[in-house]
């Protein structure tokens, strides 16, 4: 058996993944009580078998197209792992990326995972950076554009400051990406000067200020090596990262145009189609595990204007169960399995 006192880490994600599905229940219940009126049916068309026949297979191809995007990736950079375990990777992004706040902890765990099969620490981030801004720079490109068109249908955004904001923001994470790519000697000026700020805080010793900025730089231009390498190596690897982006946001964002045509309502699909934009838009915001609250709360607004408040409940749960709860499930039990695997190969080495 694993040392299970070595993995305090792995344990700790445990205790998120219930504060996920805590924080999840409660606003589930929040509207389920104060918006649909303390109604929480399923229309029966949505258990038809040819409406779960459609969701079964929209299921399969959203993990499908997580998967390719990132293997593309991978492959634009110049190396190669096993399309079985980037599936694997994928679950295990989903798990803990929606148990850690801002999302912040499955890239990390997928730069891990990558390592141990022979990617470099820089290309590994390098990977798993690209495969995360190549759709926010579809989302942050599109939610503003969408928003000035038409204010009126985003009335929580009415404002012309807010409006403002968020264009601002988007421009920002624009110009962010290619200060990573284009401005290398700024990153490392930024760098310098955050870590000498540290040592005038007395938080680094002139020691470990010299061995971190050396250390760091050297990550640091590995990563942007492996940025230049996506865009200058082979191009039939970088354009289907692009692609498979796109397809695996359209096939994200499909699930609630099956669901709301199930429950009988004749709404525009361009219009759910805008509106689950704006709401991923938010999400990278959102501060609890999974965006929990943030993401139910502004789907349900927006989709208030298109069902009755009696099917939002219901419409939410199915689109968070699809999208969120089944791969954070999967998930859950795939990363606990590679790390009890590595435990008991380690232990069995010894």
């Amino acid at each position: 058996m694993p040392d299970l006192q070595q993995k305090p880490k792995v344990w700790g994600y445990l205790g998120l993944a219930v504060l996920f599905f805590a924080l999840s229940y409660l606003t589930v219940l929040f509207m389920h009580s104060y918006v649909s009126g303390g109604k929480l049916t399923l229309p029966p068309a949505v258990l038809k078998p040819e409406t779960l026949s459609i969701v079964i297979g929209l299921l399969l191809l959203y993990f499908l197209g997580d998967a390719l995007r990132l293997y593309c990736v991978i492959r634009a950079l110049g190396t190669k792992i096993s399309f079985l375990y980037i599936i694997r990777l994928v679950f295990v992004n989903i798990f803990i990326s929606n148990v850690t706040p801002l999302a912040t902890g499955g890239g990390f765990i997928q730069v891990y995972f990558m390592t141990k099969k022979g990617m470099s620490l820089g290309q590994a981030t390098a990977a798993t950076s690209l495969r995360t801004m190549l759709s926010a720079l579809i989302l942050f490109t599109l939610a503003p554009i969408i928003i000035w068109i038409d204010p009126s249908q985003f009335s929580m955004f009415s404002t012309h400051h807010l409006l403002y904001l968020i264009t601002i923001v988007s421009i920002g994470y624009l110009l962010g990406f290619w200060v990573i790519i284009f401005r290398i000697r700024t990153m490392k000026r930024w760098l310098f000067q955050l870590l000498r700020l540290l040592r005038s805080m007395k938080i680094l010793s002139p020691s470990k200020f010299r061995k971190s900025y050396v250390k760091l730089s050297a990550e640091l231009r590995n990563f942007n090596k492996g940025f230049r390498t996506y865009f200058q190596g082979s191009t039939i690897w970088a354009v289907l990262s692009v692609v498979f982006t796109a397809l695996f946001l359209l096939i994200l964002f499909s699930f609630s145009i099956v669901l709301v045509h199930a429950m009988g309502y004749h709404a525009s699909a361009w219009t759910m189609l805008a509106f689950q934009i704006v709401v991923t838009f938010f999400m990278y915001f959102a501060p609890t595990p999974g965006a929990t609250g943030v993401a139910e709360g502004g789907y349900g607004l927006l989709f208030a204007q298109l069902v009755q408040k009696q099917d939002i409940a219901p419409l939410v749960l199915s689109w968070r169960f699809l999208t969120i709860y089944i791969g954070v499930v999967i998930g859950m039990v795939v990363t606990f399995s590679e790390f009890f695997r590595r435990g008991e190969r380690r232990n069995n080495a010894q």
